[in-house]
């Protein structure tokens, strides 16, 4: 195929929004444009891509799970596009994940570049992040400097100041109690 799926990942602060902004800027003052998507469990800015550098970018919304509704708008939007952007995929199923890039495979579209954390705050890759690296042609980590002054590897949940294992994998707005490390 002529499709080449990306994967870049990297701890909170690692400038991945930052770059998805960026990469679809550059597409598009090159006249190539750019299907944004999201998943919708992401409520920080909802039908936004947004860097903690205070850039935004309109995105599309998609449950986590449906399939088919990815696939509309996908279709719905075929032929405004030639790449697809995809903003926090590890918070993506794997079907979710095989859809897009078996519809971009299937309709020739020139890249699709998932952005996203690769594992969570328990060192556990999440189930998108996973297929995502499957699907991936390239691989390229963003980094970001921790607390201690070296490269971040991972985010890091804190309570009553000390780094702990536990509580739900996914909690949307608490930056507050995260730490790279």
């Amino acid at each position: 195929s002529d499709t080449t799926i990306y994967f870049k990942y990297g701890s909170m602060n690692s400038g991945k929004s930052l770059e998805l902004i960026k990469v679809a800027h550059n597409y598009k003052e090159n006249d190539i444009h750019s299907l944004v998507l999201k998943p919708s469990i992401d409520t920080r800015r909802p039908g936004k891509v947004f860097s903690r550098v205070g850039l935004e970018l309109d995105a599309y919304e998609l449950d986590s799970e449906d399939v088919e509704a990815v696939k509309n708008i996908m279709q719905k939007e075929l032929g405004n596009y030639k790449v697809i952007l995809v903003e926090e995929c590890n918070f993506l199923s794997p079907a979710v994940i095989d859809a897009i890039v078996n519809f971009a495979y299937d309709n020739k579209i020139q890249s699709v570049m998932f952005f996203g954390l690769k594992v969570d705050f328990r060192g556990n890759l999440f189930e998108g992040t996973k297929r995502a690296i499957e699907r991936a042609d390239k691989i390229e980590e963003a980094t970001s400097i921790c607390w201690c002054g070296k490269k971040a590897r991972q985010n890091g949940r804190v309570l009553n100041g000390k780094l702990t294992k536990d509580g739900p994998t996914i909690v949307i707005e608490d930056d507050n109690n995260v730490v790279e490390y």
